[in-house]
């Protein structure tokens, strides 16, 4: 009867103990002219803590929202989600909801409300029901509170005017403002900005690499710069290209059914596994826009069969997903021809040619010291509005292509039309180029399409054996090959129009 009375005890307590835990208040700050954060106190017993929320727009039950982070690390006795870059002004409207891992079980806390009333300087309100802001005329002392009515809503940040830029699928409220920063000051790259890429190379261009997230050798922060650059597979690996090759359970690459973005076996391949290794990094799950201002100041590499990626990628392939029919924009990349280096910009609205090139302006070198893209850091600038694109180097126009000299869509290059014609013309006069794009920076090596125009290239183009002619020819030299194949990126910055 005891036994079975301390049973029972034990069972109420192990229950009231897994129920009566609740998730704490989430504090939550707004900062001028930008950022907000939303945090609570350590626990004994929390070992993970996640904000999911969405600004003006109330969640659909536990939808993951706009922000939806993890948040695996306290730091100063809290659990802490930061957002630098957006805005939030008074009157704004944060729908949330929280998550707690304690002592092993998970416990939320719904319906989350946070009104911006004010700025926050040192320690914010709690809760969902923060203290309005009482302003007192000189002429009186009746206090006085903001009207409801949006007509006498006033934006107390000087200078807001209205932009057409979205971010993450909602409009930016201000013109002129940085939406997205990163200078690369740390000792690694920020998983909640930067997903790094693990698979292989594939269509459109099948670059002769593989790319890959764990080699200081190719990719690396280093004194406040991304720092890219090549390496061979049999130096990183020890492998030969005729092994097999799997990139575990960290692979990036999409799922297909026969898993070649991840896996492959050179032994039962005509082209053996590419002989190349580099990386890619991108704000393909974190951050994504529409027309707004790029600036990225970079170092381009120098040596030959390379291509240094400072590109914009469609979030979603809503014209198409082949052969770059939603779009991809190219901020800058570079080709050695004539012992000089030749810049390009531009855009790709197809994967082969003539069409490829349809978009794309170049520069040729001069070997001058302000054209040298190789010794020297230079800013690349993208302008892009609904009506235009127009890309810049150091304040100087290259290229531009707008709606003015005709639709995108009827792009013809000798007499070739686009192949998703009649899908683009679903779209505005700018599309593909009218939805959001998330930035991918990275380097690739050789490949289809990328160098068609090239007749001095050590392979075939299309030729299946291509990526082993390539690797036959550079293989005794690809030390001095590639003594100059850095691509360093100094920043990032994005701003709304």
């Amino acid at each position: 009867m005891l036994r079975a009375a301390l049973t029972l005890l034990w069972g109420c307590c192990f229950l009231c103990l897994a129920s009566c835990y609740e998730v704490p208040k989430a504090r939550i700050q707004v900062f001028y002219p930008k950022g907000f954060e939303v945090s609570i106190p350590h626990g004994e017993g929390i070992t993970l803590f996640a904000f999911h929320g969405k600004l003006n727009e109330e969640m659909e039950g536990l939808e993951a929202g706009t922000w939806a982070r993890d948040i695996v690390k306290m730091k100063n006795g809290r659990w802490t989600f930061r957002d630098r870059v957006s805005v939030l002004k008074p009157g704004d409207v944060l729908y949330y909801w929280t998550y707690v891992i304690y002592n092993g079980l998970g416990y939320r806390e719904d319906d989350g409300v946070f009104t911006v009333s004010d700025y926050s300087s040192g320690e914010a309100n709690t809760g969902s029901s923060p203290r309005v802001p009482v302003v007192t005329p000189l002429e009186t002392t009746t206090p006085w509170a903001w009207p409801t009515d949006p007509k006498y809503q006033l934006d107390v940040r000087i200078g807001c005017n209205e932009t057409l830029t979205w971010k993450n699928g909602a409009p930016v409220k201000c013109g002129g403002q940085m939406i997205f920063v990163e200078e690369f000051n740390s000792d690694k790259f920020d998983p909640a900005s930067w997903l790094l890429e693990r698979r292989f190379s594939g269509a459109p261009d099948y670059e002769f690499n593989v790319y890959v997230n764990d080699a200081p050798s190719t990719m690396k922060l280093n004194h406040g710069h991304a720092v890219l650059e090549a390496t061979t597979l049999k130096r990183l690996y020890k492998q030969n290209l005729n092994s097999h090759l799997d990139l575990g359970l960290s692979c990036t690459g999409e799922a297909d059914p026969k898993n070649v973005n991840c896996v492959r076996d050179g032994r039962t391949r005509h082209d053996l596994l590419p002989p190349m290794v580099t990386a890619q990094f991108s704000t393909k799950r974190s951050f994504s826009f529409k027309y707004g201002r790029v600036e990225v100041r970079a170092k381009m590499p120098g040596a030959a069969w390379l291509t240094p990626q400072l590109w914009l990628e469609p979030k979603e392939h809503a014209y198409g997903s082949d052969n770059y029919e939603s779009g991809q924009i190219r901020l800058a990349f570079t080709r050695p021809a004539n012992g000089k280096v030749d810049l390009y910009t531009g855009a790709l609205l197809a994967a082969k040619e003539p069409m490829r090139s349809a978009k794309i302006c170049q520069r040729v070198g001069t070997g001058e010291t302000n054209d040298d893209w190789v010794e020297s850091f230079h800013n690349y600038t993208l302008l892009w509005t609904p009506r235009e694109m127009k890309w810049l180097v150091d304040g100087r126009e290259l290229c531009r292509h707008g709606i003015d000299g005709g639709a995108f869509h009827g792009t013809t290059v000798n007499g070739q039309t686009l192949q998703n014609r009649e899908i683009l013309e679903q779209g505005s006069d700018l599309a593909p180029f009218d939805k959001e794009f998330y930035l991918t920076f990275g380097m690739s090596v050789g490949g289809f399409n990328e160098f068609f125009y090239n007749t001095d290239k050590p392979w075939a183009e299309f030729n299946p054996k291509a990526m082993k002619t390539f690797w036959d020819d550079v293989k005794n030299k690809a030390d001095i090959w590639l003594e100059n194949c850095q691509l360093k990126i100094d920043y990032v910055k994005v701003f709304s129009l």
